[in-house]
């Protein structure tokens, strides 16, 4: 195996993932996204138990864009102030050093940086995220990225304003993770709040969220391939979560007009027959009526990978201070859009408008912070 050498920092937001929207995707489905990926303007984390070792492989077999690991241990285990990193405060040390430092360093020989293991900050728990950033601090290393997974309680007005209070006391990179069920409309608003305080801090794991957070001064981004992959959810509800009867007889697409995802059986129901074609690189002029079956899955991801890979270009050749309004105005568009296809198609319920689209559509614009990358 060889080590791959980080890039060069710039500034508090490090170069590898600057102005970027990544993948994020379970480790186990990374070779669904890894050729539909823009190497200069996206990458990939992988996410889950087993990411490192899938990212050694990924090295290995070439893959050169940016690249991190989420091992996601805040879906399992809450952050203590005893321990803010449970998956190593409550696991054997090593025999010398600082287990953090360990663990850091093996994610660096392959990702381009490093994310904390810190573990679910409930509302409230502030001396757990009071030690996080203080072993962060402690451990003074740039390339790792101080990654906070925080309740959605955590966006509201006065705990925002706290969160960004410690943010600001770690001068390396950081990034958040919004758990819960946030309502569309306060977690837009909480994130762009967020976002005002501390231009620059990464949000991964999220939706729409991404290029709004991009648009609006987030140092660097990352979209879910699927929905598990855009939320969180406490690990108390993840440990409980029943296993589902079954699932959907046909994968999830991206409608890229209506910017939202709905299953390939729906789209062809709706269309009738009447499907517009797709130009991204997955699809070449086909149309969008053709996932109907779960055969046709890893199509279907190179056809949403490819599609949010058009996304990010254009947000990123428009000018920072201009990217909050153009984002705003995409959503509007996708909004009216919604209303054109339902008359057009004629039947009930139709396409409906996600809350998380009007949330965005809804958000007042205003000009970007900006920040070092």
């Amino acid at each position: 195996m060889t080590a791959r050498a980080p890039l060069p920092l710039s500034g508090t937001v490090p170069a590898a993932v600057a102005d970027r929207v990544l993948l994020q995707v379970g480790h186990r489905r990374a070779a669904r996204y890894r050729g539909r990926i823009d190497t200069s303007s996206s990458g990939l984390v992988l996410t889950g138990d087993g990411a490192l070792t899938k990212a050694v492989q990924l090295r290995e077999d070439g893959f050169d864009a940016a690249l991190l690991v989420d091992e996601a241990c805040y879906r399992v285990a809450a952050a203590s102030e005893e321990a803010p990193f449970p998956s190593l405060d409550n696991g054997p040390a090593p025999l010398f050093g600082d287990p953090l430092e360990h663990l850091m360093l093996a994610h660096l020989a392959f990702a381009d940086l490093a994310l904390t293991p810190t573990g679910y900050l409930h509302a409230g728990a502030t001396g757990a995220l009071e030690a996080a950033a203080a072993r962060v601090t402690r451990l003074g290393d740039p390339r790792v990225v101080f990654t906070v997974p925080v309740d959605a309680s955590w966006l509201h007005p006065g705990p925002v304003e706290y969160l960004a209070e410690v943010l600001h006391r770690i001068a390396g990179p950081k990034a958040v993770l919004v758990g819960g069920r946030p309502d569309a409309r306060g977690g837009a608003a909480g994130l762009a709040r967020l976002l005002e305080l501390v231009p620059g801090v990464g949000a991964l794991r999220t939706g729409l969220g991404a290029f709004g957070g991009l648009a609006r001064g987030a140092g660097f981004t990352a979209f879910g391939g699927d929905a598990s992959m855009r939320h969180t959810v406490p690990p108390t509800s993840a440990s409980t979560q029943a296993a589902s009867g079954g699932g959907p007889g046909s994968p999830a697409v991206l409608f890229p007009e209506l910017m939202d995802f709905f299953l390939g059986l729906t789209l062809a129901k709706r269309f009738d027959g009447e499907a517009p074609t797709c130009s991204c690189e997955e699809c070449k002029g086909e149309r969008l009526d053709r996932f109907t079956s779960m055969a046709q899955q890893i199509p279907a991801a190179g056809h949403n990978a490819s599609s949010l890979m058009v996304w990010v270009r254009q947000l990123r050749a428009v000018d920072a201070a201009d990217r909050a309004a153009w984002w705003q105005q995409q959503c509007r568009r996708a909004l009216d859009s919604s209303a054109v296809w339902n008359a057009r198609i004629q039947q009930l319920p139709g396409f409906t408008a996600s809350p998380d689209l009007s949330a965005w559509a809804e958000l007042p614009a205003h000009r970007a912070a900006q920040h070092t990358g």
